[in-house]
């Protein structure tokens, strides 16, 4: 799920857009569940998937199925079983997800931006996180294994890429024993253990997978393709918030503001608390001379998020009218969560700026240097 940005800070011209993207990539977790039975085999749930898609007035042949396995793939998983005997379901997930990170065994090669689908991720053995989960989904099932996708509550990564603000929520694959949902987690920086999990349905996942092919199409300037992946989630997934932020994003990006707003409203009306939406919102109202509007929808933004982005942007308005002491409190928020993320030094620097602390202004600048410099050394 993707959000983007502009650089530019708030009270100059504020025009940050954010978009959603959704990852998942090896911990395994299991956490005490009880939920809904799931389609014991492949046929199954892309007979169910299918029928879904129809329900909601979609061609099928539009929509990217992310679970489907090839002959190839099913010929593979069970080669990969060969030897391990009469084992439980969740012993099998482990081999294959052993035999996925065994290089020798199956080369996979990191592809932040790609998000592909199971079997396209089988057949050129690259993707990004999502894309090796929807592999091993898909793998699972054609063992027979009922293997899902689910979404974790985390704190998300976010990052500035491309003068864009992406936040990245995080989903997993899952497997329901008799007593738990073990979470099989793909994120290569993964670390807190997740504090939610629900179950993602197939067609829902189909909308995650066009968001993020949608957020690659707007990276790329691509804004027809990029509309193509977002109203196809949209119609998929009308009651998930990210699709229409992402569509909102699109609309403003062609000049289409009240469209724009209205996607926004969409959002909202999905998930009320959404700080995406509301920071899209108050960028719009900014550059539309509506300054009080502005900071009334970044400050509900403000207080339900965790985007060092949209804190450093309240920062800014507040420094800008004076408001010194609540400037350093979002700034101070900002700190606790992203302790590396450059630009959250970089605002305490304003701050300490105006406050005429030349020593703290030098001090944040060189530690601001110092993580931009360990980033680009890690890319």
């Amino acid at each position: 799920m993707h959000e983007h940005a502009t650089n530019q800070p708030f009270f100059r011209k504020f025009t940050r857009m954010k978009c959603w993207k959704t990852t998942g990539c090896v911990l395994l977790l299991a956490v005490a569940f009880a939920g809904p039975g799931w389609a014991s085999g492949p046929d199954r749930n892309l007979e169910r998937w299918r029928n879904a898609v129809i329900a909601r007035g979609v061609d099928p042949a539009e929509v990217v199925y992310p679970f489907d396995a090839t002959p190839e793939m099913q010929n593979w998983a069970l080669e990969t079983m060969q030897g391990a005997g009469s084992v439980g379901p969740l012993k099998r997930l482990r081999i294959l997800q052993a035999a996925l990170f065994d290089r020798e065994h199956f080369d996979f090669e990191y592809d932040s931006l790609l998000t592909l689908s199971g079997e396209q991720a089988f057949a050129t053995r690259r993707g990004n996180c999502m894309a090796f989960t929807a592999l091993f989904i898909s793998l699972a099932r054609s063992l027979g294994i009922p293997t899902v996708l689910v979404s974790v509550q985390k704190v998300p990564d976010v990052q500035r890429v491309d003068g864009l603000v992406i936040v990245n929520r995080h989903v997993v694959a899952g497997y329901r024993g008799p007593n738990e949902l073990n979470l099989f987690d793909f994120y290569v920086t993964s670390s807190a253990p997740p504090i939610h999990q629900r179950i993602i349905s197939d067609v829902r996942a189909s909308a995650m997978h066009h968001t993020n092919s949608g957020g690659a199409a707007l990276r790329a300037g691509d804004l027809i393709e990029a509309r193509r992946h977002f109203e196809l989630s949209v119609k998929l997934a009308p009651e998930w918030a990210p699709g229409w932020v992402n569509l909102g994003v699109v609309n403003y990006r062609e000049g289409r503001t009240a469209k724009a707003m209205s996607a926004y409203a969409k959002a909202l009306e999905a998930e009320p608390s959404n700080s995406s939406a509301l920071t899209n919102i108050a960028g719009i109202h900014r550059d539309q001379g509506h300054d009080e509007a502005a900071r009334t929808a970044l400050a509900a933004a403000a207080r339900q998020t965790r985007n060092p982005f949209t804190l450093i942007a309240m920062a800014d308005i507040e420094m800008h009218n004076g408001n010194l002491g609540k400037a350093r409190s979002y700034l101070r928020r900002a700190r606790w969560w992203f302790s590396s993320e450059p630009e959250v030094y970089a605002a305490m620097a304003r701050l300490a700026r105006i406050e005429g602390d030349d020593k703290a202004v030098t001090r944040h600048l060189k530690h601001a240097a110092k993580l931009r410099e360990a980033g680009e050394n890690t890319d």
